[in-house]
């Protein structure tokens, strides 16, 4: 950092501009498939921004906060040291993605934070009551297939799937109950600037993905990412402390998915829901290669009564049951920054949950397979 301070003159204001020197050194050294003088010049605006935020609440004596954007801070400058350095060579031996094996080994690490940015959600699709982030979903995209590969998505809500997909120059198709939602997805990629990769979104019901399949004539997915509804955990009140999700309803934002009975988050029943989500999985894996990966976002669930149900960890011990399936590993999806309530005190516990269950399996192989 270069600061200007000379006898006689007014400070000027510190300055984060790498010099043509560093950077070229920078440029030199990094020799992979990254424009590194253009992540370098966009973090830069961002760490600016940051610092200056952080310098307002620390003067103002609110050091929680700043503590947060120094935390930020430090995930953005290690993400732009692993983006600009060198990664070795690719192999051609890969089949499975387009990573070299250091960023190979990146990804295997079994959790990561992201909290999301507010530049993730146009203002008019915040209403959807549990999107996840498109950096979420191009972790796995990036993992699991190759340049144009396919990625199917069969609850895509408002589009991250889709959005991710876009941006990695995969082709990407899924479906989505929701009207509303349906349309914000489509509407999420027009300002995605992308060559000839194919994108279709059906607004429909789930249980016709055979049907859109056909009549598509797509090819087998490479890789299935979804996060299905959590049952009806957003229907169900958590007591007395506002929530993130009061908050929402408060700001006119949806509380649920709606009403329409089709919706996995209106059954009533926790045996019935579970049995009706395994069926789906079973058609949804006809439409996958063989090898091909499903990777399925869940979350346990609190019932307002304080009794547990474990459906992240159900579903993977039914789905694995499957003759074609195998269960290969969880990923834990964890979230920083995500509301605090201070739930049961005085006196039982009860925990705030910022975790999520990323579960990974692998479509066995068959011969002679037909889908029907």
């Amino acid at each position: 950092m270069k600061n200007s301070k000379e006898e006689g003159t007014t400070p000027k204001e510190s300055s984060w501009t790498l010099n043509a020197t560093v950077l070229e050194k920078i440029i030199k050294i990094s020799p992979n498939r990254t424009n590194s003088s253009e992540l370098i010049k966009k973090t830069q605006f961002d760490i600016k921004k940051l610092l200056k935020t952080a310098e307002e609440y620390f003067l103002q004596g609110n050091f929680i906060e700043t503590a947060r954007i120094f935390r930020t801070l430090g995930r953005i400058t290690r993400n732009l040291e692993y983006n600009i350095e060198f990664k070795g060579k690719y192999s051609e031996k890969n089949q499975l993605n387009d990573l070299t094996g250091k960023e190979w080994l990146r990804h295997t690490k079994s959790w990561m934070i992201v909290d999301g940015k507010p530049s993730d959600l146009p203002y008019e699709i915040k209403d959807h009551p549990a999107s996840f982030p498109p950096e979420l979903a191009k972790h796995f995209i990036k993992f699991f297939t190759k340049k144009d590969g396919w990625v199917f998505d069969p609850f895509m809500g408002i589009g991250s799937t889709l959005a991710a997909a876009k941006e990695l120059n995969r082709n990407c198709w899924g479906i989505e109950l929701n009207s509303k939602y349906a349309n914000y997805a489509k509407k999420r990629i027009e300002n995605i600037e992308n060559g000839s990769n194919t994108y279709y979104l059906a607004n429909d019901d789930s249980h016709n993905c055979k049907k859109i399949f056909f009549e598509q004539e797509f090819p087998l997915a490479d890789l299935l990412l979804t996060s299905p509804p959590y049952w009806n955990i957003l229907a169900e009140s958590r007591g007395g402390v506002k929530s993130t999700l009061k908050q929402r309803v408060e700001n006119g934002y949806d509380e649920t998915y709606g009403t329409d009975s089709r919706d996995l988050g209106n059954i009533p029943q926790y045996n019935q829901y579970l049995g009706q989500l395994i069926s789906l999985f079973i058609n949804f894996c006809k439409i996958i290669k063989d090898c091909g990966y499903i990777v399925v976002i869940l979350q346990n669930i609190r019932q307002v009564d304080g009794k547990m149900c474990p459906l992240a960890w159900e579903f993977a011990l039914k789905l694995r049951e499957l003759p074609n399936v195998k269960l290969k590993q969880e990923f834990i999806w964890l979230q920083d920054q995500k509301f605090m309530g201070i739930w049961g005190y005085p006196y039982s516990y009860v925990s705030n949950v910022h975790h999520h269950y990323c579960l990974v399996f692998q479509k066995c192989k068959k011969r002679h397979q037909v889908i029907s």
